[in-house]
């Protein structure tokens, strides 16, 4: 009924038809831009070509990483607080990275702006001042934040791996560098690094948006043609040794799961190689149909989780399989895995399988220039790790021709358990308890239309021709807000059922189906909505539509897939709790909610998980999945006609009918505020304070965006207090959990413990200055103005535009355009953020929770 096939060329030629250009400037400066009219937005980035392994003698130091941060801290012409202030103030969204081989600056922003954008970039990437103090300062942040990698279990995990793998390499030192190392790197050390290696034949600015080559280019060479070139010195790298035998580590620590790596060294990824190893990347462990997956999960039981990847973007790479399991499964595990690798080297794999890969690396590669952002990392990619910044086609139409032989081949060559490296992460054998006390072009895009089918059904189109891809989203009324008191974490079981099994395909030919045409079934739910999604081509939306509508009426609930998912939701919630963020907002939840449903995460509590029937789970289905409760969204490159009329012929008319009857929301406001503290073995500490907060449903929700706003970024106040001029914490801000008519609004900061106390104080002072109406017309506009590119930033794919419009309509909310939203920011001044602000962040029901170390 649906043919498999690879694409042909036409695919790839409109993946890559929108042209890119390369220049040079005399100073060595290189430049890349791909212009893209569809949305008014650009994406500016200056990718520096240093890295952590570009620090010689201070390798392990995190030289480069710690030159990131201060990059942010002053120049000659702006103050700190100026630049993320200039960029909060043009709508952007600033940020920066470092990886082994790079360090990348971005400011994505409305396209009004982009020489301002252009011009702060540079500004702090070639005339940092690097102020001794707040390096001082910086660096304490920066222990924090290495704290927390200590905390993060799965970090833990990655940096033994690469230590392991790698002997001399200078990828076997974290990034951020190592406690001690950094701790001792002096402000001279920082100040030479950033004069050899920030030099503008190091660098790479890479763009894309509504900007004309012209245009973009003259801007550039205007803001850095006149920098001097500079002296480039190589940096030595010692060769890493053949392995030659398997390395093994197991870290024990205070954790519920256990985690495991597994690597092989590969080449890097301009090696012709490259394309038959993610082949096999994917076929292993490409998705919910691959060869792990339907093996170690689904058929042996083995693991909750497991993926595979090929990573190598440098001189080295390592092929990677990485799951999740109970502590009593582990060498199972890990002998399943080598013998699956065996069976493929041996045997090969079908000619199906290569096409299923095949589909699923364009399917990654058209999602991956989704926003203006994607589209210009891909540049810096293909230039500075490649060195070819069309590199992709190439790579597609290499990738395009591997067959199953060279599967055998590269498995027999590279993934040979001599020269494996393993590394487990599991609980240790005596835990201690954690104690509690108290205390587009607008050609491509079309307006939106809803419609109502026959049944009830409510219908949400938005075509968009821009790229070759369409989005079909399920929205139901559910959730936590509709879960029974014994079963909370059925919603998020219900969503990932109804993407198994059918009474037509196995959960096993379903996947197949769709990831070996590139498509994408997921599967979510929250405190209000079950949603599911599928992304596909476009010529594979009458298959999206038949597995849709099977999975929404013909479930079938099969007992060994769900007990297979019910363990794998066990075990998140197990895996949530090692981690500190997770296991103190957890906590927060069940103190500030009580007996409401927010109370419990969506994905449920232990206790009713472990008890939890399959004919619970038809029970709850037959009350959400009905045909006056669906919202379907649609987006992306479709025909209208064409999508009506196949879901008249697979879904109209075949859901119940019974009308579904919306609960509704109820007060969640606690009586009394409390103070408890929670001793958890790590090292970082978690500042938590909770506030009432209205619903979406409620006309005041945009001042508790705006709050949020202030509460939020670089720039604000909060963040310069606690981080940037104090360095009490890494990072801190603020978040909220909504319902329709109910919330709580939440503070928090990671800090360190000597540290909670001046960070409390500093939050309550914030509170009150911002109850007081001090906050400024300035402060505020920024707001404002920041909230109304993220709004259109937001909705740069196709899947956000889906989303955002199902959900509007399936609470009962009004479809808001982008001039209306604006209005709406535009009527919060200070007096109304004042008075909300006095209502709702009430210090007298505020719920503080301290996560401190045991």
């Amino acid at each position: 009924m649906h043919p498999i096939s690879r694409p042909n060329d036409p695919i790839i030629d409109q993946l890559y038809a929108m042209p890119v250009e390369r220049r040079q400037l005399e100073n060595g400066l290189v430049m890349l831009h791909q212009p893209d009219f569809s949305m008014p937005l650009v994406s500016v980035q200056i990718w520096v070509h240093t890295g952590s392994i570009h620090e010689g003698r201070l390798t392990g130091s995190g030289l480069s990483h710690y030159l990131e941060h201060m990059l942010f801290k002053g120049t000659e012409l702006r103050e700190a607080r100026a630049i993320s202030q200039e960029v909060h103030g043009l709508g952007g969204a600033m940020n920066a990275y470092t990886t082994f081989d790079r360090t990348v600056y971005y400011i994505d922003c409305p396209v009004s702006f982009f020489k301002r954008a252009l011009e702060i970039l540079c500004d702090i990437v070639f005339n940092s001042t690097l102020p001794v103090e707040e390096a001082e300062r910086e660096r304490d942040v920066i222990l924090r934040e290495i704290d927390m990698g200590m905390d993060d279990p799965d970090q833990c995990l990655s940096r033994a791996v690469f230590q392991n793998a790698f002997r001399r390499h200078p990828y076997r030192e974290p990034v951020i560098g190592h406690r001690e190392l950094f701790k001792r790197v002096e402000h001279s050390e920082l100040l030479a690094y950033y004069k050899s290696r920030y030099i503008p034949n190091n660098i790479t600015v890479c763009t894309a948006g509504a900007v004309s080559f012209a245009d973009c280019f003259e801007a550039i060479e205007e803001q850095l043609g006149a920098v001097p070139r500079g002296r480039l010195a190589s940096v030595h790298i010692d060769p890493e040794p053949i392995q030659l035998s398997t390395r093994r580590e197991i870290l024990c620590g205070d954790y519920n799961i256990t985690r495991g790596g597994i690597a092989f060294k590969v080449p890097r990824l301009s090696d012709a190689d490259s394309p038959a190893l993610d082949t096999l990347a994917y076929v292993l462990g490409g998705g919910e149909s691959s060869i792990f997956w339907e093996q170690l999960r689904n058929e042996e039981n083995l693991v909750h989780y497991v993926d595979c990847r090929n990573w190598n973007p440098g001189e080295k790479g390592l092929f990677w399989v990485s799951y999740v399991c109970d502590p009593d499964k582990q060498s199972a595990v890990e002998a399943a895995v080598l013998r699956l690798i065996e069976e493929v080297s041996l045997q090969g794999v079908d000619q199906q399988v290569l096409d299923k890969a095949y589909r699923q690396a364009l399917s990654s590669e058209v999602s991956s220039r989704k926003t203006m952002s994607g589209r210009a990392s891909k540049l810096g990619v293909g230039e500075l790790v490649v060195g070819d910044v069309l590199y992709g086609r190439h790579y597609l139409e290499s990738l395009q021709s591997v067959v199953r032989e060279d599967l055998s081949r590269v498995a027999t060559q590279y993934l040979v358990e001599s020269t494996m490296t393993a590394v487990v992460s599991e609980p240790k054998r005596s835990v201690d308890s954690v104690i509690v006390t108290d205390s587009s072009s607008k050609d491509d895009v079309k307006e939106l239309k809803a419609l109502t089918l026959s049944d009830g059904v409510r219908l949400v189109m938005q075509p968009d021709h821009s790229l070759p891809k369409v989005h079909l989203r399920a929205i139901f009324l559910g959730g936590a807000h509709y879960e029974v008191t014994d079963q909370r974490g059925i919603s998020s079981l219900l969503a990932e059922m109804l993407a198994k099994d059918t009474e037509k395909h196995s959960a096993s030919e379903v996947v197949q189906l769709l990831e070996t045409r590139g498509g994408k079934f997921s599967a979510t739910a929250g405190n209000n909505s079950i949603q599911l999604a599928i992304e596909v081509f476009p010529d594979d939306l009458p298959l999206a539509v038949e597995l849709l509508s099977d999975a929404l009426i013909c479930p079938s609930f099969n007992e060994n897939t769900f007990q297979t998912e019910l363990d794998s939701q066990i075990a998140l919630v197990k895996e949530q709790d090692d981690e500190i963020f997770q296991y103190g907002i957890r906590l927060l939840r069940e103190k500030f909610f009580c007996d409401h449903p927010f109370s419990i995460g969506p994905y449920g509590r232990l206790a009713d998980l472990e008890r939890l029937k399959c004919q619970s789970l038809r029970t709850y289905y037959h009350r959400i999945i009905r045909a006056s409760n669906l919202v379907l969204s649609v987006s992306g490159a479709f025909d209208e006609e064409h999508l009506q009329a196949l879901l008249l012929s697979d879904l109209e008319g075949r859901l119940e009918p019974e009308v579904f009857e919306a609960l509704p929301g109820y007060s969640s406001c606690p009586a009394v505020g409390t103070a408890s503290t929670v001793r958890m073995k790590r090292e970082q500490a978690l500042v938590l304070m909770a506030f009432p907060d209205v619903g979406l449903r409620d006309e005041s929700s945009i001042c508790g965006e705006v709050l949020n706003e202030i509460f939020n970024g670089m720039s604000s106040r909060l963040f310069e207090r606690v981080r940037e001029e104090q360095g009490l914490a890494y990072y801190v801000g603020s978040t909220r959990i909504i319902g329709l008519e109910e919330g709580m609004f939440v503070l928090y900061a990671g800090t360190h413990t000597e540290a909670v106390d001046a960070v409390i104080q500093e939050m309550n002072d914030e509170v009150s200055r911002i109850v007081s109406g001090a906050v400024s017309e300035e402060e505020l506009a920024r707001c404002s103005t920041r909230l109304k590119a993220a709004r259109l930033m937001n909705r740069q794919t196709i899947g956000a535009r889906a989303m955002q419009a199902g959900m509007d309509i399936a609470y009962g909310l009004p479809i808001v355009l982008d001039d209306e939203y604006a209005e709406k920011l535009n009527a919060v001044d200070t007096e109304v953020l004042s008075e909300f602000a006095a209502t709702h962040l009430d210090h007298d029901k505020k719920q503080q929770l301290i996560v401190r170390p045991q």
